[in-house]
């Protein structure tokens, strides 16, 4: 089955918990802290697989979660991180977030991974928080939850040459003729419903052995396609990776030239740029007509398409001259883009920041008057990361996130809006106490 648009839950695996411990051998005469830490969570990982083509393994696992990080264990033994969860996606696939629409990476490159959300780091045991002033912590992180999101994955196939054209005017005989592709094809409109693709091998055509192209056959496209009648602009997306439109038209239609302009009007009401795209007209099927009609043809559209290839996809006849001027086409442009691409530009791959980064600091504090007190919303994803992570129940963890609340500022800034002893600040769910 075709499948090229999901809508997914991802959650990346929880941090385990960190451990709070102390030895106690008989033999050991300082025994202390020796809680260890948790494993981070697993991230989840995008990889692009070149042998895949859909993203239907995907649609019947609406909720995918990462494995959670192990606990620490007294002996100072730090806990098993979870493992990466990593799936396979086709090659042009687009990560969309789901709720604002946001496109977060386009991944194209064969075997690219993108780290697309990081698992929960794993709570410090109290042995790290041993020190000259707190000698014995009695306390532990807890783990960090993972990230998660929806996410809508879209899929755009990725070919150098994109086959368009009205239902019925032969690209799935053609690219059955020029590539090992086997589409479905028969004598009635809209045969295609989900894209083709196949790999032209030059060799055949008297080309080199390992000279190779991509064709994409786009199911056919009717007036009105770019608001979604008939196959409508599901497929036209499908347009947009090729570099080379190969416009289809049968010379037995009433008006090629009518039937070429819808198209183009398609196209360019879709998108501007892709009407701007390389384009080789291409007449198909002139087996069933003589010379003089094929000359008349031709005649009546070299006003509105001064060159056009004159091809039977069935007899093969005209496919050689073709497929060389396509590979032709198709080396001039991949020349031209080595030599705009940057040299360290790498296509679709994004970094994300470490977790503690000077910029993960920064944080916010808003006064905000209630009825009976008054409520400091303090903001940032390291104070945020911290509370989340401390055992708040537990006095000495809370006294530990009083004590970072006033190494990073935030106490002060409380102070400078005017905060009094019992008013409340609000980190993320957790509420504390300002003690002045």
């Amino acid at each position: 089955m075709f499948c090229d648009q999901v809508i997914l839950k991802l959650v990346a695996g929880k941090g385990g918990e960190g451990c709070a411990s102390f030895r106690r051998e008989k033999w050991v005469a300082r025994g202390g802290p020796d809680g260890g830490n948790g494993g981070r969570g697993g991230h989840i990982v995008l990889r692009v697989n070149p042998n895949i083509n859909s993203l239907i393994d995907l649609k019947n696992r609406p909720t995918i979660k990462a494995t959670p990080g192990k606990d620490g264990h007294r002996f100072d033994r730090a806990g098993k991180r979870g493992e990466d969860l990593v799936l396979d996606v086709p090659p042009g696939t687009l990560v969309y977030n789901q709720e604002s629409g946001e496109l977060i990476v386009d991944l194209v490159e064969e075997g690219e991974d993108f780290i697309l959300l990081r698992g929960g780091r794993g709570g410090f045991g109290n042995a790290h928080f041993t020190s000259s002033v707190r000698q014995a912590p009695d306390f532990a992180e807890k783990g960090e939850p993972g990230e998660e999101m929806d996410m809508r994955l879209e899929m755009q196939m990725v070919a150098d040459i994109g086959l368009i054209g009205l239902p019925s005017v032969g690209k799935s005989t053609l690219i059955s003729r020029i590539t090992d592709a086997k589409p479905k094809i028969a004598d009635y409109p809209f045969t295609t419903l989900i894209p083709n693709m196949g790999v032209v091998d030059l060799s055949k055509w008297g080309g080199d052995r390992g000279q190779t192209f991509v064709v994409a056959d786009v199911p056919g496209l009717i007036e009105g396609a770019h608001e979604g009648k008939g196959l409508g602009d599901e497929f036209l997306r499908h347009v947009s990776r090729t570099a080379i439109l190969v416009h289809m038209l049968d010379c037995q239609a009433k008006d090629m030239a009518k039937d070429y302009k819808i198209i183009v009007r398609e196209l360019r009401e879709y998108d501007e740029d892709l009407a701007k795209r390389p384009q080789i007209v291409v007449m198909n099927k002139i087996d069933t007509i003589d010379e003089e009609t094929r000359e008349l043809l031709l005649e009546e559209l070299k006003n509105d398409i001064p060159k056009v290839f004159l091809i039977s996809a069935v007899s093969g006849e005209g496919l050689k001259p073709l497929i060389l001027h396509l590979w032709t086409e198709v080396q001039r442009l991949r020349r031209k883009m080595l030599v705009e691409a940057p040299a360290t530009e790498k296509s679709g791959y994004r970094v994300f920041k470490p977790h503690l980064e000077k910029e993960v600091r920064e944080f916010s504090v808003e006064r905000v008057e209630g009825k009976k007190e008054t409520t400091f919303v303090v903001k940032g994803k390291r104070i945020e990361q911290i509370v989340v992570m401390s055992e708040l129940s537990n006095r000495s963890a809370r006294m530990r996130v009083y004590d970072v609340l006033e190494k990073m500022g935030i106490m002060r800034e409380v102070r400078k809006l005017e905060g009094d002893p019992g008013d409340l600040i609000q980190i993320g769910k957790e509420t504390l106490e300002f003690p002045g």
